[in-house]
């Protein structure tokens, strides 16, 4: 549901606008919208200000802030306690970076062991040369001979590699025979050893050091970070007011929910300045926050990654809450996977998840959306007859009738050649269309009134209708003389709305032009209508085909797994599950998005294009 809306208007005289805008984030009730282009110079203090609150919430990211700020700092010290945590992870950053050069050193000095280079150098000033080599061992003979002037000696060998040496005078190049050239080491492998051990007890004292920042004085960053924010808001407003009368007047203008407005009533007859406080008119931008129940709540956040509805739209999510989740539990359609998708999302909304590999990060924070996904793919996959790909239906200990259920549901739906599931996919498809034309009919005829949706309204008939006849006369409840003649009558009130009432401006203008126009623009509707229907509703099979795929990928380790020893089998029973259910999870969110995002939304006639209500409000200590 879209929260109802009302805009303030006020005229505060400048030299009382900062007190009034300081006592308007306290409220943080109003949704400041923004009079003009507001860029702060680069060299201002805004811009830096800007730039530190970047640099902390980068800083707070890293080291994870948790619970209530309990430390009181300003705003000021924020600079000082970013840059001492900047100066930490940065020399973090550059031991973890000096560690990889040094394993590889560890590892290339290896196979040389020790040496002391002082020698080499020694060697070089009495007129001779040390260089490093490698060839294939087989051929180290033909090798060390093919120079003369070098002289080789075979340090050591490695698997079917030679690792050697050669001494020639200090101006004689060797030319060795297949043979390549190896950098001389900067140091033993003693050295390098010894060197990566104090890389690692240099890395263990910045950990520490970190962690004591993380515990003593990031909860300080955070209360600077939360007053610091608070000047950003407040000089930002400042910076996109308009003025009136020669500057002398601030112009905001803002948004307030309407159960919000009598408490910016009560303040604003307190300030003395002139305000007014409207209904929304049809050409305001206005923004918008949703108000729903706490399953729909959950799934607000897929709703904006769309984009928010317009003021005088509906929000989709009641609807695509639901279907979202029946789409994700069918394409998962495994109750074993269903059980560890629930479990993952009570640890996670207990705040014990975070740490598990691969998706403690990408998915903290979900915990409640995640255990409803969890239990309806349980549910699902019960119905469906799957637990870790394995057959319930073949389980002795399911009942009979339990049996004929699933026999039912994993078979081929009454009358067609075709599965239960493939063809319950498309009537699910069908379903899905036919709400999105109804609101559809139904939004624009608000907006815009019922004459002029006569076309959307002849689509839902025809469609709409045409299903519902064609669903009673299969089901026996009508004969097929009645179902003829329903199916004209819809058939010639379609038409006359499609073909002809389409476009009812053109009737008041000139109808003869309209007789002639409107029905060429419902031929070209209706192919559009015809194509697109079509392919929306072929797109749902794909909520049988991820099904399908996930069960035989699992079958398949199942039988992997049959064929090995016990323990080699319990192995691949585990990675092959936790690998599928990975990847059918991915899916399994990527596509019932896309049903949604596109199939439904376009057909519904959903934009997205409302702007998100953001409060000018005060971040609390």
């Amino acid at each position: 549901m879209i929260v109802k809306m009302q805009k303030l208007t006020a005229l505060v005289y400048h030299r009382e606008y900062d007190a009034f805008l300081s006592q308007l984030q306290e409220l943080g009730v109003v949704h400041i919208q923004a009079a003009q282009e507001g860029t702060p110079d680069p060299d201002s203090e805004l811009a830096r200000q800007m730039e530190l609150s970047k640099r902390a919430d980068a800083i707070m990211a890293k080291l994870a802030p948790s619970g209530e700020v309990t430390a009181k700092a300003s705003s000021e010290e924020a600079e000082a306690l970013v840059n001492e945590a900047e100066r930490l992870l940065e020399k973090q950053a550059t031991l973890e970076a000096e560690e990889k050069d040094l394993q590889q050193q560890v590892s290339a000095t290896t196979v040389w062991g020790e040496y002391d280079v002082e020698h080499v150098n020694q060697l070089m000033q009495i007129g001779y040369q040390m260089q490093f080599w490698t060839c294939v061992a087989k051929s180290f003979e033909l090798v060390s001979h093919s120079d003369e002037n070098a002289y080789a000696f075979p340090i050591a060998q490695n698997g079917a590699m030679m690792y050697f040496v050669t001494v020639s005078p200090a101006d004689h190049t060797p030319q060795l025979v297949d043979a390549t050239s190896v950098a001389t080491p900067a140091v033993s492998h003693s050295e390098a050893v010894a060197l990566l051990e104090q890389n690692k007890k240099a890395q263990q004292e910045v950990e520490a050091q970190i962690k004591a920042f993380a515990t003593g004085k990031l909860s300080y960053l955070k209360d600077a970070q939360n007053k610091l924010t608070n000047n950003i808001n407040l000089a930002q407003v400042e910076l996109t007011t308009a003025t009136a009368a020669a500057d002398h007047l601030m112009v905001l203008e803002g948004w307030v929910p309407t159960e919000s407005a009598d408490k910016v009533n009560s303040y604003m007859a307190t300030t003395g300045a002139y305000y007014e406080v409207r209904e929304p008119r049809a050409d305001d931008n206005v923004p918008i926050k949703l108000r729903n129940n706490w399953f729909a709540r959950k799934f607000e956040v897929l709703t904006s990654m769309y984009g928010m509805p317009d003021y005088n739209e509906w929000d989709p999510t009641p609807i695509l809450a639901p279907f979202f989740t029946l789409f994700f539990a069918i394409c998962m359609g495994d109750a074993g996977y269903g059980i560890i998708i629930l479990l993952y999302g009570l640890l996670e909304s207990a705040g014990k998840a975070s740490k598990v590999p691969i998706v403690g990060e990408m998915l903290k924070g979900c915990g409640p959306l995640v255990t409803i996904l969890g239990a309806a793919t349980l549910i699902v996959g019960l119905a469906l007859g799957s637990f870790f790909s394995l057959n319930i239906a073949s389980m002795d200990f399911v009942p009979e009738g339990m049996k004929s259920y699933y026999a039912f549901v994993q078979g081929n739906f009454p009358g067609l050649n075709f599965t239960f599931q493939m063809v319950g996919a498309l009537i699910i498809g069908v379903f899905h269309i036919c709400l999105a034309l109804i609101f559809k009919a139904i939004v624009y005829t608000k907006k815009e009134g019922f004459a002029n949706q006569l076309s959307s309204w002849g689509w839902v008939l025809l469609i709409v209708g045409g299903i519902i006849t064609a669903t009673l006369f299969m089901m026996g409840s009508l004969s097929q003389d009645t179902t003829t003649y329903i199916l004209i009558g819809i058939g010639a009130v379609s038409a006359l709305g499609i073909f002809l009432l389409n476009n009812m401006g053109k009737f008041k203008k000139n109808p003869v032009v309209a007789v002639i126009t409107n029905p060429l623009a419902g031929l070209y509707d209706t192919y559009n209508m015809a194509s697109g229907l079509m392919g929306d509703v072929l797109s749902y099979i794909r909520l049988y085909a991820l099904c399908l795929a996930g069960a035989k990928l699992g079958e398949a380790f199942n039988n992997i797994g049959d064929m090995m020893p016990i323990y080699g089998g319990i192995i691949i029973y585990i990675i092959g599950h936790v690998l599928n259910l990975l990847l059918s999870a991915i899916s399994a969110f990527v596509h019932p998005l896309r049903l949604n995002f596109v199939e439904y939304f376009k057909n519904l006639g959903y934009n997205g294009l409302g702007t998100t209500y953001k409060p000018f409000e005060k971040k609390k200590d």
